[in-house]
């Protein structure tokens, strides 16, 4: 039994040398969105890494987004630990909308503000600190670690599919921590054992070759119209998709687990909340969604212009459980398309990936939890699936390796929004949640 308390200590002792780390990733600008600061921002992780005794691999990614990095640290402990992050961040922008610049990271009030800070960038900083405080404590590491650090997660992973097929042995692993995680309103680590898959299409509808005057309203079609039409059919008044043949192969494995749960623990402020006479959080984690990203059509500047546009888009995003495929639902939604008789709307596909999920039963899950509950002090909540997505699939489906999300955000840290931070509190408990599932590893592995 590894005593604990100079590790602790450690960490405690040296929280601002670690708060460094992560503001030196943050100060890095690297939007992959925009592309720009990837290559920057590689260069820092890939030196990190070194500095903390990993053998860094980096790989060019010709798909798009920043270079994938993978860093191997062999200690020969027959067990092997995998990490998957990501520097990129999302933009900024509305920039004036952060109390202060947000790649100049800032501590204030007990808390680390920056881009990236919670996403992902913190979380980073989190699990090389917890390398440098077991080896600084015991000397050296009791497995075998791996770290999958790409660059183009916020723009939906290009290249990264293919990365993983191609270098299966390079990533082989007995489990994975994935990017992120948080801690609950009322104090408790969320740990999450999936991700809900991702089908982004735009819909385009053209029409005249140049805006037209309105009047030409009573006898020329106008395509907003006709692709508001079409997005009418798509989603119910309660919000259920109408798309048929889209929940066929919906379950609801996991259900278990959110039975003495609240939406309180999780939710926007209520006011926000629709109405919804099922569990909201069977709704919010175990079931598929359509939404609506944006909506692009003729004038849409100050004061009027009466015209009819000359094209209309509309951006979806529609959120996969397990079991769905993305082809399918793409396949359906094209028949809708063709049943409504909107075949005249074409479909672009921007992201298609599956969900991802591990059972609880499997060893990662019951190690993560029962770690969580010492380092926090607290029991966690597991989430059979985020509500969120992301290709966690490529661990769990390509590399068929139990995958498990846990992280230094809490419900307050507005990842993507202004003002984005991590709790300082929070970050000293992740390093030690991070350093025990470390310790603890090849224990569980080989007992379940």
């Amino acid at each position: 039994m590894v005593n604990l308390t100079p590790l602790f200590r450690h960490v405690e002792e040296n929280r601002d040398k670690y708060l460094e780390y992560a503001k030196r990733l943050i100060t890095v600008p690297s939007v992959s969105t925009y592309g720009s600061g990837l290559e920057e921002c590689a260069d820092l992780v890939a030196e990190m890494l070194e500095n903390h005794g990993f053998r860094v691999e980096r790989f060019s990614n010709p798909e798009g987004g920043g270079p994938m990095l993978l860093g191997t640290m062999n200690y020969e402990a027959h067990a092997t630990l995998m990490f998957y992050n990501h520097y990129d961040v999302q933009p900024a922008e509305p920039l004036e909308k952060w109390t202060t610049p947000p790649f100049t990271p800032a501590v204030r009030n007990g808390k680390l503000f920056g881009r990236g800070a919670a996403d992902n960038k913190g979380n980073i900083a989190a699990r090389l600190a917890a390398v440098e405080a077991i080896l600084s404590t015991l000397g050296e590491m009791p497995v075998n670690l791996k770290f999958l650090i790409e660059g183009g997660e916020e723009v939906g992973s290009p290249g990264l599919e293919k990365f993983v097929r191609e270098n299966r042995d390079k990533l082989f692993a007995d489990g994975c921590i994935w990017e992120y995680g948080y801690v609950s309103r009322s104090g408790s680590p969320v740990i999450y054992l999936g991700q809900k898959g991702m089908l982004y299409v735009e819909l385009e509808k053209e029409g005249p070759a140049s805006d037209l005057h309105s009047s030409w309203g009573a006898v020329v079609e106008n395509p907003a119209w006709r692709l508001v039409q079409a997005l009418s059919t798509m989603r119910g008044p309660d919000g259920r998709v109408t798309i048929e043949g889209f929940y066929d192969d919906v379950v609801y494995e996991g259900e278990e687990l959110l039975e003495k749960l609240d939406i309180a623990e999780f939710s926007p402020p209520h006011k926000l909340l629709k109405t919804a006479e099922q569990n909201p959080l069977r709704q919010l984690f175990l079931e598929p969604t359509i939404n609506l990203n944006g909506l692009y059509a003729g004038y849409i500047g100050p004061g009027s212009k009466t015209i009819i546009p000359s094209k209309a888009s509309a951006k979806l995003d529609i959120r996969l459980v397990p079991r769905q495929n993305p082809e399918k639902i793409k396949q359906l939604l094209l028949q809708h398309l063709e049943k409504n008789g909107a075949t005249d709307i074409k479909l672009h596909i921007h992201q298609a990936y599956p969900a991802a999920r591990t059972s609880p039963d499997n060893f990662l899950p019951k190690l993560v939890a029962d770690t969580a509950a010492t380092a926090y002090g607290k029991s966690p909540i597991i989430i059979p699936s985020g509500a969120a997505s992301g290709p966690m699939y490529v661990i769990t489906e390509i590399l068929e390796t139990p995958c498990v999300s846990t992280g230094c955000g809490y419900h307050g840290s507005s990842p993507h929004g202004p003002d984005e931070n991590i709790r300082l509190t929070d970050f000293t408990a992740n390093i030690k949640h991070i350093a025990l599932i470390m310790l603890n590893f090849k224990n569980y592995l080989y007992t379940g």
